[in-house]
């Protein structure tokens, strides 16, 4: 079976008015709910030397993710504060990102990426010149771009990239626009995620339409990553892309409906 890692960022997500927090971050998630599938993976960051970095490592530890190159440095970890719109749809409130701004992959860790087949990303996970070099290695990169679809880093980062996740909000002639150009840049595929509109996928042929699965949506943190986990999961098991799509949504649903996201 294929490795999987995943380099870039990490944080707690805090709900004050609940008196919760967990250890998170996109690459922190997207890592453990491939690891739930049985996949071997590991993560690439840096994180502080408070309780909220040791958290990191143990959740880590915990869902048997190498954490061998989670580094620590003295200092705060970075922290998302959270709140709820209406019953279960989470919003940010402020974040910032601790020791993380100082985060840059080592010499020693190129020599642990290239122990790996797949490699994620994120558009905030400070790797992005790394990219180049990475793909030169001969690794799929699955990547993240969220939901700045403006961003100036897109254009630069496209070209080495093999499945481009977006985060949308609907089937239109925009986002199909949108990712018909984005596919042209250079990845295999492009995927927009489209909140309770399911999941849309290009591939320079044609698109892929994935609908939403029917859920009680419990907290809506953890959708993207656990979906960009299943899609790569689907990647793993050899499947095309609207098996792809729905091993995502199938990821995805399980996520939405508990509190934590993984």
């Amino acid at each position: 079976m294929k490795k999987v890692i995943a380099v870039g960022d990490n944080c707690v997500d805090e709900y004050p008015k609940l008196g919760r927090h967990y250890p998170t971050g996109n690459c922190v998630d997207f890592a453990i709910n491939l690891a739930k599938y049985g996949v071997e993976t590991a993560v690439v960051t840096l994180t502080g030397t408070d309780a909220y970095g040791q958290e990191i490592v143990d959740v880590l530890e915990k869902y048997h993710v190498d954490n061998s190159h989670v580094y620590r440095m003295e200092g705060i970890t970075g922290v998302a504060t959270m709140d709820f719109v209406g019953d279960n749809d989470r919003t940010y409130v402020g974040s910032f990102a601790g020791v993380f701004e100082n985060f840059d992959l080592k010499e020693e860790d190129f020599s642990f990426i290239e122990k790996y087949d797949i490699v994620h990303s994120v558009i905030w996970g400070r790797v992005n010149q790394h990219l180049p070099r990475i793909k030169e290695m001969g690794k799929e990169i699955v990547y993240d771009f969220a939901t700045d679809l403006d961003d100036p880093e897109i254009q630069k980062v496209l070209p080495y990239v093999d499945h481009a996740f977006f985060s949308y909000t609907e089937d239109n002639e925009f986002i199909r626009s949108y990712l018909k150009e984005a596919q042209a840049k250079g990845p295999k595929v492009v995927i927009a995620t489209l909140g309770e509109h399911g999941s849309m996928a290009y591939d320079g042929r044609e698109y892929y339409l994935q609908p939403a699965l029917p859920v009680k949506v419990v907290n809506t943190v953890g959708a993207g990553d656990s979906f960009i986990s299943g899609y790569t999961y689907g990647l793993i098991q050899g499947k095309d892309v609207a098996g792809c799509l729905q091993t995502g949504a199938e990821t995805s649903v399980k996520i939405i409906a508990m509190f934590d996201p993984y």
